[in-house]
Order: structure tokens, then sequence, then C-alpha cells
């Protein structure tokens, strides 16, 4: 790879920083609220619908509540919870790799013929995000009940093309940081599916930073080699910060629940201390393929239960684990054939290790997710 055309011309476009992230999300959410707001009625209409809300399902939930993008969220999982795989079979029938590997040789001669980095930087931008599209759509699709083996295997030869010639992708070296940048860092444990995704980004991200370091080349403006770690590094601070605060959140709401907590459901007197509201915690299995997800009601009664729910990717019950013991927070329980465990609050409060999640025989530890 040293010295060839796509490394230098690359990389002499690159600019030098970390780009704002919160371009690349806002224009997701605008392109996700055009095709809404126009309705769906095409195959073409309902690719584009399921590539931009997989695609903002991996983005960090402060980017969204920035952008205030949560309404167009909320409408796109209403139109997709009444007719997502009517629209995920029209979806699937769109994406065509083969077309995608034949279009990959305009990129090759826009560095074999006279062309300017902008028309690399937006040619190779173009092609990575319309694989990243039919990536998202396969995999939305299977969210909503709908597969299609042929085009992923089709897909995998795209993916094995673009491992083999990544040194022309480093024109969109740039937009490949953006969007690394708005990734959520506990997507591996959120949705496996989803960060398996996200891959063909963090390769080209490590192809870039080899190119750097071989060709050093003080001309150039350097790709930042530590781009990635730092980016890594922000997001488990983030991750860490948060989960200290919801830990801290669970304490302190406890000790409101022990002053409010009744024996029995009677009216509460005048001056009793005002109840909390609902609230819940959600943990996600070593292999982000389940979810479980504790709630407790606003008028909690000491001596009735909450209950602990176990789901899958397609939230229904994980029935699967009926039998399996569970311990929260320190406190033994065990699911039921519903997937679900009863825990009595009263022993759920008396604890002193707040929000840990073991489920198994093997007491295998479950991670908590960010609310």
């Amino acid at each position: 790879m040293n010295g060839s055309p796509y490394v230098l011309a690359s990389l002499a476009a690159t600019r030098a920083g970390i780009p704002d992230p919160t371009l690349e999300v806002d224009v997701s959410l605008s392109q996700l609220q055009d095709v809404l707001d126009l309705g769906v009625e095409t195959a073409h209409e309902a690719y584009e619908l399921l590539a931009q809300r997989a695609r903002l399902r991996r983005v960090r939930p402060e980017l969204i509540h920035q952008l205030q993008g949560a309404p167009i969220l909320a409408r796109a999982d209403a139109v997709l919870a009444d007719m997502g795989r009517d629209l995920a079979a029209d979806a699937l029938a769109v994406p065509n790799p083969a077309a995608w590997l034949a279009e990959t040789s305009r990129l090759q001669a826009a560095y074999d013929e006279p062309a300017t980095p902008e028309d690399r930087s937006t040619l190779a931008e173009r092609l990575l995000t319309d694989l990243d599209d039919a990536d998202l759509v396969l995999c939305e699709a299977r969210r909503l009940g709908r597969d299609d083996r042929e085009l992923d295997t089709e897909l995998t030869a795209a993916h094995d093309w673009l491992a083999k010639h990544a040194e022309m992708f480093l024109a969109a070296s740039v937009h490949v940081q953006a969007v690394g940048l708005t990734l959520r860092p506990d997507l591996a444990e959120c949705d496996y599916a989803l960060a398996a995704t996200v891959l063909k980004y963090l390769d080209l991200l490590r192809a870039a930073e080899a190119a750097e370091r071989q060709l050093a080349l003080d001309l150039l403006q350097p790709f930042p080699a530590t781009a990635t770690q730092r980016v890594a590094a922000e997001f488990r601070q983030q991750r860490d910060d948060r989960i200290r605060a919801l830990q801290a959140a669970f304490i302190a709401w406890t000790m409101t629940v022990r002053k409010a907590m009744r024996p029995r459901p009677l009216a509460r007197a005048a001056e009793e201390t005002p109840l909390p509201p609902l609230q819940w915690w959600e943990w996600s299995d070593p292999a982000g393929e389940l979810v479980a997800r504790l709630t407790v009601p606003p008028e909690p009664v000491q001596d009735e239960p909450v209950f602990l729910e176990f789901v899958g990717a397609d939230r229904q019950r994980a029935t699967q684990l009926a039998e399996q013991p569970v311990m929260l927070n320190g406190v033994e329980g065990r699911i039921d054939s519903d997937g679900q465990a009863a825990f009595a609050l009263g022993r759920l409060l008396e604890t002193d290790q707040p929000l840990e999640l073991r489920v198994g025989a093997d007491e295998m530890p479950w991670r908590l997710k960010w609310k």
C-alpha cells in the first residue's frame, strides 16, 4: 500500500481534527422525516424508512435529544408497528449488491484518471453509504420478522471486496470518523446484529491509521492516528459516568420509596411523603440478544411482588429461560414459564448491591443499560 495513488490522494484530502457527528445524525433525521411526510407508498420509500430508522438506532441518545429527534422516531416506530412486515418485504427487493460491485469501477477510475479530491471523496462516501443502507435494511427487516438469505450472501461478497480494497475508500475518512462519533458505546451490548453493521467503518478507520503510519508524509495533513482511541475512551467514560449516576439514583430512590411504602394500599394522609414516580431499569445479556426489565409502580406495596421481565429482540417473553435461577441485588429468584421472575420489593430495598443482576446456574452477570 506504500505510495499507492489511493493513499496519497486520499490522505492529502483528509482534514485534520474530528468532525461534528451531529451533522450525520441531522441528515438521517431529515431524510426519515421526509419519507414519513411524503408517505411510504413505494419499495424505495420503504427501503429509505428502514435504513434511516436502523441507522438512528445506532446513534448516541444524547445526539437524538440534542436534535429533538424523538418525535420523528416515534412516528417511524408507529408506522413500522402498523405495517412493518409488509414494508420490510418491499424494502428487501431494492438492494442490488451486484450493481454496487460494478459501481466500484468508477472509484477505481477516479484514481487512475484526473479527478479532484472532492470527486473521489463524494464517490467513496456514496458507495460506503449505499452498502451501509443495504446492511441496515436487512438488519431492520430481520427485526420485523423478514429475512433474505440470498441478499445476505451477496452482501457478504460486497464486504469481502471492501475489505480487500479498503485503501480506495480512504477518501471518505472524514465521513467515516463522523459516523464513528455518532455510535452509542454500548451498541454491541444493546444490539449485536446492529453492531455488526459498523464493522466496515472500524476496518476503514484501522486502514487509515495504518496508511498514516506507513506514509508519515510531512506535506500531508495527517489523519489523526489516535482518533479512534480518543472516541473509544470518550464513549467508555460516558458509559461509566452514566452507570455511576444510575447507581446513585437507585440508592436515593430506594430511600424515598422506603419512606413512601405502605403496608397496604390505603388512602394517604396529607402529611405522608409524596410517592416517587414509576421507575424502571434494564439489563442486557452478554450476547446482547436478551433484555431484563424491572418496573416498580408509583405506589409500591411492601408485601406485593415486583416483576423482572425477560424479553428477546422481538420484544416477546424469553420463555426459554424458564426455571433459570436469577440473583437481583443479592436477592435470589427463579424465572417462571412466562419469562419473568417475581421479587418482594421490600427485600430488594434492603440489600447493599444496587442494580446487580446475575442469571443462570453460573451466575452470569448482565450489563445495566442506559436510560
